[in-house]
């Protein structure tokens, strides 16, 4: 009886582990959200800007490197056409919290130079807004100890952006009047934003598409300035993957980055 009582403890405690570092469903939409919404208010207007969709297979790339509890940028994700962010807390994870604090670099970075202080850190707030990234997977887990951070007990946050942004010397989008370059793909304008033609807009022979969402996430004003050292003694600290290359890559290469995801998938989770 106590040996059958042990093993539905020990059970119930492999769950509660697996699952304590997991996204919920309101947490990943909050994250698609307040991008999006953060996308649709860009300072100058953007040209053209689509919005992020939610990814399942980047959401396990980034579970399997969260898992690894390392405060560093995933070496695989330039092959990959990659973009990353990385938050940690040393107290309880509030997804909104570490969105806005991604946001906040907004304040030191200069459109027109396209130029971010040296003291700064700017790449989370333009990898956020980045025109041509267009899908985001994240995904947390909570570590007792964190690889080149000196931190007690931890929640991890990484989330992964295809394609890639932060690109040496380009700005995260083309300023001008809000959907004055939407491709055909994306012809209707909707809170900024480019979209795919509404059902509603198609003509009869059209190919129907499903309605696009409209919600948004309300922006909470800014009530303090940045810091890495939030209330009651816990620490937050955020980081972001910068490319060292102007272009993006191949078409080849930009064909087999699906491929090499899953490829990468399959090794991390086999280790």
């Amino acid at each position: 009886m106590h040996r059958n009582t042990a093993l539905r403890n020990a059970g119930l405690w492999i769950l509660l582990s697996l699952a304590a570092g997991h996204l919920t469903e309101q947490q990943t939409s909050n994250i698609i959200d307040i991008h999006n919404d953060i996308r649709s208010q860009v300072k100058p207007s953007a040209a053209f800007m689509q919005k992020v969709v939610w990814d399942e297979t980047l959401r396990l790339m980034a579970e399997a490197y969260a898992a690894k509890c390392i405060w560093d940028h995933n070496p695989d994700l330039k092959s990959l056409e990659l973009g990353e962010n990385l938050f940690v807390t040393t107290g309880p994870f509030n997804v909104t919290q570490a969105m806005l604090d991604w946001f906040e670099e907004i304040h030191d970075y200069e459109y027109e130079n396209n130029n971010c202080p040296e003291d700064k850190m700017c790449g989370h707030y333009t990898q956020m807004v980045w025109a041509d990234s267009r899908q985001i997977g994240c995904a947390t887990h909570v570590c007792d100890t964190l690889e080149g951070l000196d931190l007690p007990k931890s929640t991890l946050l990484v989330c992964n952006y295809y394609p890639t942004g932060n690109f040496e010397g380009q700005r995260p989008y083309e300023s001008g009047e809000s959907c004055s370059k939407c491709p055909e793909e994306l012809p209707t304008c909707e809170e900024n934003i480019c979209v795919k033609r509404l059902p509603s807009e198609e003509p009869p022979e059209a190919t129907k598409h499903p309605a696009v969402s409209t919600k948004q996430a309300t922006i909470p004003p800014r009530t303090h300035e940045p810091t890495s050292v939030p209330e009651e003694g816990h620490r937050r600290m955020e980081k972001t993957l910068k490319s060292d290359v102007i272009k993006a890559g191949s078409e080849v290469e930009r064909t087999l980055a699906p491929l090499l995801m899953l490829v990468w998938l399959s090794a991390a989770f086999i280790l």
